[in-house]
């Protein structure tokens, strides 16, 4: 049986007789201004409505247990934690106001922050009440700087462009209060010391403190179950971590935050978390039980709901089925494939990394399936000597592959799911062609001409530039991938679409052509190419004539080789003959790669 002591506490009883610890396997902090604001208003409008002496605001209830003098927050450390900073933000506003009749106003505030001496009451600034073990290195720097004197704000600093340069949740959560406090003050400056009276005395929360550490997490992860919003990778920290005897549990509460620290790191995995990697070894594990079925588990319940049918009565949680998630060499593999992810290109050759270039522009990235696959089959070291390796032969694979489902229409997730999923097994017995046909593909070939001339006309911009990007790569081998050019960083992927007969249409008789002709032809491929920004907006909206100079000048060989051209015209028929010499180059690379 799980005991448990509950007591309704005032935010001032909760926060200055209280030392509070993030344990390590929890989640780390991600209140936003959203939610500070939210806090904020829901707290100001209580106060603003006038209450009686005896009213009070519920905050919320939190979940905990004490161990070595701290209360270890299960549930309720968002909320505990941004109180802290709330409470930090008041007491820097008390502490400057230089108004000695609210010496006491600033005992009671301090108090909820730090330990003080009970003979003198001096603030011991070393001793803060709340300490996270869960946030990364950086951010637990800047919080422990702001529970403290250290965080400074110069006079000159803009609140709104620190915030804005800021990735760390506390310090920007901190300076929205500073923000709200000091417009609380100035239009109410005789009431904003009641209002951290209201606060400190009338707000309420109700702390559920445990009998010990189990009946804590069983009880954090029964929370999950009753709509508590967790992510996938919190609950897998979590189960992970009661999987695990006492003596490990530290060293793994270590590594997880290890790696959340080089995912937030990564540049390519900075926007992604933990639940990612699950993700990825979930298609590797279906791939491994030849499993091709569409209709595909979530992450949460592949790995935690064994036996569960899916809705064609098949049990096909096969990680949760054989426990996978909590034996040991699962989380090393994801350890492995974080290192894979957080920097992809250092395991490619410099080929490679350009069909990687282009995959990244796509629609979707749902194609990382498959890179995950070979990374786990294949299982390729760092590239530093720019040798092949199995990347060398499926990357371009893939290009092509995604590039003919935007052709035929079946770009999406949906209409490529069941070939990389297909491509998945081919690689698991390491077959050198992985795709095959479709429902949603039939034919691996490039369609006729017309048809692929009406998908470039109707296509969407970031379609247009996939395909752009392929026909630069395979134009000339000589093409230059990333370059300099007055100190600015350019690169292939970063060119903009560039139409050669101008899009706005100039009221002229040009070669003989008329506005609702120009039209029809505007759209073509064959009217298209990627160019630099620099040379796009000096090109304009001129003909071709006048465009030629800033093309001389682009490093997009193609388009360079047109402005060192002797044409002085750029007409309809030069419009039909790139676009087919664009449609061949494609269904070329098409043949060799699929």
């Amino acid at each position: 049986m799980v005991e448990m002591k509950t007591e309704r506490k005032s935010v001032l009883e909760y926060l200055s007789k209280n030392k509070f610890l993030i344990p390590i396997y929890q989640r780390a902090y991600i209140w936003s201004e959203d939610e500070c604001e939210q806090l904020w208003d829901d707290i100001f409008n209580f106060f603003s409505g006038e209450p009686d002496e005896n009213d009070e605001y519920f905050l919320g209830s939190i979940v905990m247990y004490k161990e070595n003098g701290k209360q270890n927050i299960i549930d309720g450390q968002q909320r505990t934690t941004t109180l802290s900073l709330l409470i930090r933000a008041l007491y820097e506003k008390a502490i400057n106001q230089q108004n000695k009749n609210i010496s006491e106003l600033i005992s009671r505030l301090s108090s909820c922050l730090w330990d003080r001496n009970q003979l003198n009451g001096d603030i011991d600034f070393q001793k803060p009440h709340i300490h996270s073990e869960v946030a990364i290195d950086s951010d637990n720097e800047l919080l422990e700087n702001i529970l403290s004197n250290k965080y400074q704000i110069l006079k000159d600093e803009n609140i709104e462009n620190i915030i804005k340069k800021s990735s760390c949740n506390y310090e920007k959560n901190y300076l929205y209060f500073i923000k709200k406090i000091d417009e609380l003050a100035k239009e109410q400056p005789a009431d904003w010391f009641n209002f951290c009276l209201s606060l400190l005395n009338s707000c309420i929360v109700l702390p559920i403190e445990c009998n010990g550490q189990e009946n804590a997490l069983r009880i954090f992860n029964t929370l999950n179950n009753r709509g508590v919003s967790l992510s996938v990778s919190d609950i897998f920290k979590g189960l992970i971590y009661e999987g695990k005897n006492k003596e490990n549990r530290k060293n793994f509460a270590i590594e997880w935050k290890n790696l959340e620290s080089k995912i937030t790191n990564s540049p390519y995995l900075k926007n992604e978390n933990i639940g990612f990697l699950f993700t990825q070894y979930e298609h590797i594990i279906r791939a491994l039980h030849n499993e091709v079925d569409t209709v595909i588990p979530s992450t949460l319940d592949f790995f935690t709901k064994k036996d569960k049918e899916n809705s064609r009565k098949k049990k096909a949680n096969f990680a949760a089925n054989e426990g996978l998630l909590t034996k040991d060499e699962t989380f090393t593999f994801i350890q492995e494939l974080a290192e894979f992810w957080c920097n992809p290109k250092e395991y490619f050759s410099n080929e490679a990394q350009k069909y990687f270039d282009i995959l990244n522009i796509y629609q979707n990235k749902l194609w990382q399936m498959v890179v995950s696959m070979c990374f786990y089959v294949y299982k390729p070291q760092r590239n530093i000597h720019n040798e092949k390796n199995i990347f060398d032969a499926v990357l371009p694979k893939l290009v092509a592959y995604c590039a003919l489902g935007l052709i035929y229409g079946k770009g999406g997730s949906s209409g490529l799911f069941w070939g990389f999923m297909r491509a998945n097994i081919l690689i698991k017995e390491r077959k050198g062609r992985i795709f095959e046909s479709s429902l949603n593909i039939p034919d691996l070939v490039m369609p006729k001409i017309d048809y692929f001339t009406d998908f470039c006309i109707k296509a969407l911009q970031k379609q247009i530039r996939y395909i752009l990007a392929i026909h630069t790569l395979i134009y000339d081998e000589n093409q230059e991938w990333e370059w300099n050019s007055d100190k600015k960083n350019y690169s292939v992927i970063k060119g903009e679409i560039e139409h050669i007969f101008p899009k706005k249409w100039a009221k002229a008789n040009y070669m003989g052509w008329n506005e609702k002709e120009a039209q029809k032809f505007l759209e073509y491929i064959g009217n298209k190419s990627l160019l630099e920004k620099k040379q796009n907006i000096q090109a304009g909206n001129e003909y071709f004539a006048r465009k030629k100079q800033p093309y001389s000048k682009s490093n997009f060989l193609e388009i360079k080789s047109l402005g060192n051209s002797n044409k002085t015209n750029w007409l309809k028929e030069d419009i039909e003959a790139r676009n087919e010499e664009i449609y061949q180059r494609l269904k070329k690379f098409f043949e060799e790669n699929l």
